[in-house]
């Protein structure tokens, strides 16, 4: 006994550890956060799991921001981040915009505080995913893009199904939404389903990621469901997003089949991607329009549609730049918004006061609810770049302009150079959505301000795309002197 006893309480003590080791590396694993905190917005968007799913999303948020301070403390995140100043420096403008636009609106505060919190785990977590060169970023992205496909393919079939057993719960108004309750939703989901499907085609992707392909029915099934989900959806924006897409990845082939790129070719290239672009969204608009007649023709009573019918249903034309893609009301709130700036144009007006402001200018602006509380949180100027300027300010939409910026200084070139051997790459895929989502930004409520699955997986490609460019070679070495402190010049 006088030796076991020491031994056992040595051994309890070691097992003890172990498991606290083991815990820890679950509890701080900021991959298993990325893919959790994605999974609980994508059941956000889905109807009566939004709710419910407000409790996921904010257990997830705390536990982002607990990874997030220790990858500053412990992994000096703060140094090691591409750029990271610049995103320091607009947390900071966002500071000073929640410190000026303090009032006794305890909704709108907080509201202003977690858009903060939510930057803050984007920027850190998402974008920053490259501070950890041992990182299986490929194999995270291979299980986000596999679940998404077979979500997206298994909530289309769902939502297609119950649309032809005439099940009113598909619908908002007039407009398909499929299980989701915002045809926005839907649309994005089913383009970005489609998107994925073309990442599952690239042969060094899944080496990369060490997975087998997915079974083409399972592609087959999700890109057929998920187009007829798209067109049926009335969602411009995401039908923008897929056409856009599909332009950019056209005009990548054709550089990257060019010997030597000069200043003509470049251009030409570029007035063929417009060409295509354009041609791609008027034969989606022609496909929705087509699918909304006879989606009607088969659900009305005697299949068959009058004169009056038809024209309610395409309002007069296949292309109404007014009634059909509600350029209207997005006019009414972008003039809302510049006023709403004009009261404080250097560190804007706050997300959280927005409502108060569109209501002040342009009258009642209820969406589907007089709940004060849900109207502050879905407020928005459907564009991310006026929103960021309204709720910013000049001061922040200057310091996320200049980040931009050198992000794409940092992977645009890692293509160029390397456009010959990429054609089985899923990088020039990656920049193709993220150009897309660019154009897709200026109708949609993108980018940053809005929690939701459309602004997080864009900063999840960010990620993705920055882990990619440190792969393939970009590095910055060297510091900067500012007084007497050197920093590495990578932050700027």
């Amino acid at each position: 006994n006088l030796f076991l006893k020491p031994l056992q309480r040595s051994l309890l003590q070691e097992a003890i550890n172990m498991k606290s080791n083991k815990l820890s590396l679950v509890l701080f694993d900021e991959s298993l956060f990325r893919l959790c905190y994605l999974a609980s917005f994508f059941l956000y968007m889905i109807s009566y799991l939004s709710t419910p799913s407000i409790v996921l999303i904010g257990i997830t948020s705390l536990w982002g921001v607990a990874i997030a301070i220790r990858s500053l403390i412990v992994n000096k995140a703060y140094f090691r981040v591409y750029y990271g100043f610049w995103l320091g420096a607009f947390l900071v403008s966002l500071t000073f915009t929640l410190l000026f636009n303090l009032s006794t609106d305890f909704i709108a505060v907080g509201y202003n505080f977690i858009l903060i919190v939510h930057c803050f785990v984007c920027f850190v977590l998402f974008y920053g995913m490259h501070i950890h060169r041992g990182t299986m970023y490929r194999w995270e992205m291979y299980l986000f893009a596999r679940f998404f496909i077979y979500a997206a393919t298994v909530t289309a079939f769902i939502g297609l199904a119950l649309l032809l057993f005439g099940v009113e719960f598909v619908f908002y108004g007039n407009t398909y939404t499929g299980v989701f309750f915002n045809p926005n939703y839907q649309g994005y989901v089913s383009a970005l389903a489609v998107i994925f499907c073309h990442f599952m085609t690239k042969p060094d992707f899944l080496v990369h990621a060490r997975q087998k392909r997915i079974s083409r029915i399972w592609i087959a099934a999700c890109v057929l469901l998920n187009i007829i989900a798209l067109v049926l959806s009335n969602s411009n924006g995401s039908l923008l997003l897929l056409g856009i897409y599909i332009a950019f990845i056209v005009l990548f082939r054709l550089l990257a089949l060019a010997e030597k790129l000069t200043p003509r070719g470049v251009i030409a290239r570029f007035i063929a991607l417009v060409v295509v672009g354009f041609l791609l969204i008027c034969l989606l608009m022609a496909l929705r329009a087509a699918f909304k007649i006879v989606v009607a023709s088969l659900s009305s009573g005697e299949g068959e549609l009058t004169k009056a019918d038809l024209n309610a249903l395409t309002k007069g034309s296949f292309f109404n730049i007014i009634t059909d893609s509600g350029l209207s009301s997005r006019l009414d709130l972008w003039g809302a918004g510049f006023k709403a700036l004009l009261s404080n144009p250097v560190f804007g007006a706050g997300k959280g006061d927005l409502y108060n402001h569109i209501l002040a200018e342009i009258g009642k602006r209820s969406y589907f609810t007089d709940d004060y509380l849900t109207n502050v949180f879905i407020a928005d100027m459907h564009n991310g770049y006026i929103g960021i300027l309204v709720v910013a300010g000049i001061m922040g939409f200057g310091l996320f302009g200049i980040f931009m910026y050198r992000f794409f200084k940092m992977t645009l070139p890692v293509w160029f150079i390397q456009r010959r051997i990429m054609t089985y790459s899923i990088y020039p895929c990656m920049i193709g959505f993220i150009a897309a989502y660019m154009v897709y930004a200026l109708i949609e409520r993108t980018i940053l301000f809005d929690l939701s699955f459309i602004v997080t997986s864009f900063w999840a490609f960010l990620g993705y795309m920055s882990c990619y460019a440190t792969d393939l070679g970009y590095n910055i070495r060297g510091t900067v002197e500012i007084g007497n402190v050197k920093l590495p010049k990578r932050i700027f």
